[in-house]
């Protein structure tokens, strides 16, 4: 069956630090404690702050529920162009919200649901499998340093593909346990391309690289199913498979100009908006999994590839954009490899200079993308506007026009005490986590210094 794998596959075991003291964290039993608590309420918090996020069905959100509605109002199947599985999984809260009297108001909170359901089986995945104060970290990340709030506030179907393919692809491929766990990964990751097209390439890949270690051609069964399901709900909408409902638009767009932009554009680009995708993770992450219980690696590797394919198949379309949805739209994947990587870095100890300055730089930057989404998501320059006109590019490329900056140019004088809350949480977290990296430096400055005064001496004119 699929996500049959053999124990000898499992990584060897990773040698585990040897210095004593390699976490502040770890000095003593009550100070564990006592940060473990702290942790949990800052990652309920963030939770809370998503919640009061403005929400809004607009765009291909309000597309999609206005399919939805036809079709649960007798209406039958609408013939758009978006996918109706991922908007089916949100027929029980259609339900109740009409019989509350507005299913619009309960649709808004579906994805920020979908996001706290994947959090809740990512801690039961992990839990006792990997370092505490790392799992602790990585979803604190993902709540509050990352650009999930845009995400939550509406009714788009990026995030029930990048929580069922991210969830999906860590159980498939890294965690080890019963054959079922297994099988409902790759269920997942099947019902997320169903849902996104695009995204079954990079569904491919991680298949096709699975099936290489294990010399089994069945891990490619899953991205077959999920293009027949595709195809067959385009038949059935528009009485033709291959009809997407996207007339005549092509993947014509040059690919290598098209990467560039989705990884290095101000207003888009994954180097800013997910920073921690710069951090090699692999030596960071030994000792701090069980290896006989999960490989964190190998489910780090499969979201970089995941991603990888993502960004190779956008870079060929001429909306790679997302149009002037708040940063990269169709990469919210992105998120997960790039909290993670950020979590190992923040856990295990590390007390060159260099390395926590660049450490202390991509906390920053990404605690700013999680407070600028949530705070500004609708602040824009009005350089960018009229639509439809080449003026957009400014918001895609230019550094004052980016929505991750635009708000130091023009800071709103009406932000609520609600936004100014939100915006101290996001400082709060980047003080938690920045100290301990401050803390750990200071030794060996200390000793540079010391070392530099000492050879102040020997300069002459």
């Amino acid at each position: 069956m699929i996500g049959h794998e053999e124990r000898t596959a499992v990584a060897p075991p990773a040698t585990v630090p040897a210095e004593p003291g390699w976490d502040h964290l770890r000095t003593s039993r009550r100070l564990g404690r006592a940060a473990a608590v702290t942790d949990y309420l800052l990652i309920v918090a963030g939770l809370l702050s998503l919640l009061v996020t403005d929400r809004h069905l607009i765009g291909d959100g309000a597309r999609r529920y206005d399919a939805l509605t036809q079709l649960l109002t007798g209406g039958g199947l609408s013939t758009d162009r978006y996918s109706l599985l991922g908007p089916l999984f949100s027929a029980p809260m259609w339900w109740l919200g009409r019989a509350a009297g507005d299913p619009r108001v309960w649709l808004s909170h579906y994805n920020l649901v979908l996001f706290v359901v994947a959090l809740g089986l990512l801690f039961a995945l992990l839990r006792r499998r990997v370092d505490a104060v790392l799992l602790r970290r990585f979803l604190l990340l993902l709540v509050a340093g990352s650009m999930i709030a845009p995400h939550v506030s509406d009714f788009y179907g990026e995030t029930f593909t990048a929580m069922t393919v991210g969830v999906g692809a860590l159980c498939a491929v890294a965690v080890v346990g019963p054959r079922a766990l297994r099988l409902a990964g790759w269920v997942a990751m099947t019902l997320g391309g169903a849902n996104t097209m695009s995204t079954l390439p990079a569904l491919g890949l991680v298949g096709l690289r699975q099936g290489a270690r294990t010399h089994r051609l069945r891990y490619v069964l899953p991205v077959l199913v999920a293009a027949a399901v595709a195809l067959a709900e385009s038949w059935a909408r528009r009485g033709d498979p291959f009809d997407q409902g996207y007339g005549a638009e092509r993947f014509d767009f040059p690919v290598v100009l098209g990467v560039l932009a989705i990884l290095l554009s101000f207003g888009k680009g994954l180097v800013f908006f997910t920073p921690g995708l710069l951090l090699p993770a692999r030596r960071r992450l030994r000792g701090l999994y069980d290896p006989a219980a999960v490989d964190l690696w190998r489910g780090h590797e499969a979201w970089l590839v995941l991603v990888a394919g993502l960004v190779v198949v956008y870079g060929g379309w001429w909306a790679w954009n997302g149009d002037l949805y708040w940063g990269p739209r169709f990469f919210l994947l992105a998120i997960f490899p790039a909290s993670l990587a950020l979590a190992a870095w923040l856990t295990h100890h590390d007390s060159r200079p260099s390395r926590n300055l660049a450490l202390l730089a991509v906390l920053a930057l990404s605690l700013w993308v999680g407070a600028n989404s949530t705070i500004f998501e609708m602040l824009l320059s009005p350089t960018c506007f009229p639509l439809a006109t080449k003026q957009e590019d400014f918001c895609r490329y230019g550094v004052l026009e980016s929505r991750l900056w635009y708000p130091f140019l023009s800071w709103p004088r009406d932000l609520s005490a609600t936004r100014w809350a939100q915006l101290d949480y996001h400082a709060l977290v980047l003080y938690w986590l920045a100290l301990p990296v401050v803390i750990r430096s200071v030794p060996e400055m200390s000793r540079r210094v010391r070392q530099a005064a000492r050879r102040l001496p020997e300069w002459r004119l």
